[in-house]
């Protein structure tokens, strides 16, 4: 799931509570961004779905650690032995989530602050402290010609007004579709500093902590709008039609990541209950997007971090199940993976 500071600059008042954000995805995070919103069909989603035998465990934080190479046996005892390399310190890789309070999620601040406590990098998606670019809206808010009341039907306007209060409508008359179905899935909590993403980096800055990122703010907020406006509309309105959905897609979400079952989320996820054929065309050329495409982007950096031993990566969890996701990267690199408890 992703976290998503282009909240932060969008003038948008923040919703009360413990509120967190993605998708993610967002899930888009994360992202998928519509596809944790589907048409209820309770029958046909059970509540836990088996795990595939390729899966570490369940989990949401996983100890990385290098294989071990494999010394072939001495021609005989007068020959040199080769002396093994010192051991690294080991990596952790955490999937974060960008909606829920820290009950919905199982979590504690203790316990997310002592999960730091071994390691010496802090590797996550983006700067979460960094200002807002004004250069980037043109990702974040339709032109000037275009409005989201254009966009979708007046039922379905009428309706994100409804789902989203507080949003000020010319404020959401200029929402590209994706950042609707962003707020819609994550119960209209918008990012600010209870987000699991942004405690980290405020945990490991606090630390004097190495933090990296593995991609700017640009290159996901491109991830986010691949998709034409006029397409991510066409989701949009059909989600729009079931609202009572995108809550119960939301609480599963929130179950499976309290489960610490990753794979159940990406099987719910990836059902896309509710939409028609087009719509399902343009759900997966946004999956490609936001997870396929950035985890290939962020493979080759996050393995020279592992090499260096000592990483704490956290990104967005429904980065790492499946068959692309990061877990199935890492172990087909020769990683040995095993699931923490958190």
């Amino acid at each position: 799931m992703l976290p998503l500071p282009w909240l932060r600059s969008a003038s948008i008042p923040r919703v009360g509570g413990a509120c967190v954000l993605a998708v993610a995805a967002l899930v888009c995070g994360c992202t998928r961004t519509a596809a944790l919103a589907a048409k209820p069909e309770p029958a046909q989603i059970p509540v836990s779905i088996p795990q595939p035998p390729s899966s570490p465990s369940r989990g949401i934080l996983f100890r990385i650690e290098p294989a071990q190479a494999v010394m072939p046996a001495a021609a005989d005892a007068s020959a040199p032995q080769t002396r093994s390399p010192p051991p690294r310190a080991s990596s952790y890789l955490f999937g974060t989530i960008h909606f829920g309070n820290d009950e919905e999620l199982g979590l504690s601040p203790e316990l997310l602050a002592s999960a730091l406590s071994s390691s010496f990098t802090l590797v996550n998606e983006i700067d979460l402290a960094a200002p807002g670019d004004g250069d980037l809206d043109r990702y974040r808010w339709l032109p000037p010609e275009q409005s989201l009341s254009a966009l979708i039907s007046a039922e379905g306007f009428a309706m994100a007004q409804t789902l989203l209060p507080q949003i000020p409508p010319p404020t959401l008359q200029r929402m590209k579709p994706w950042m609707v179905l962003a707020l819609l899935e994550a119960r209209g909590e918008q990012a600010g500093e209870q987000t699991l993403d942004d405690r980290l980096q405020r945990i490991a800055s606090e630390r004097g902590m190495r933090i990296v990122h593995l991609e700017t703010a640009e290159d996901q907020l491109r991830a986010l709008d691949c998709i034409a406006s006029e397409n991510q509309a066409r989701v949009l309105e059909e989600r729009l039609k079931t609202p009572q959905v995108m809550r119960e897609m939301s609480e599963r979400a929130l179950r499976h990541y309290r489960e610490r079952d990753l794979d159940a989320w990406l099987a719910d996820v990836d059902r896309m209950v509710g939409l028609d054929g087009e719509s399902k065309d343009i759900e997966m050329r946004a999956r490609r997007c936001l997870i396929e495409e950035r985890n290939q982007r962020w493979l080759p950096e996050l393995l020279a971090l592992l090499d260096q031993g000592g990483c704490y990566i956290a990104v967005g969890a429904i980065h790492l199940p499946g068959e692309h996701g990061l877990l199935a990267a890492l172990k087909h690199a020769g990683y040995r993976i095993e699931a923490e408890p958190l």
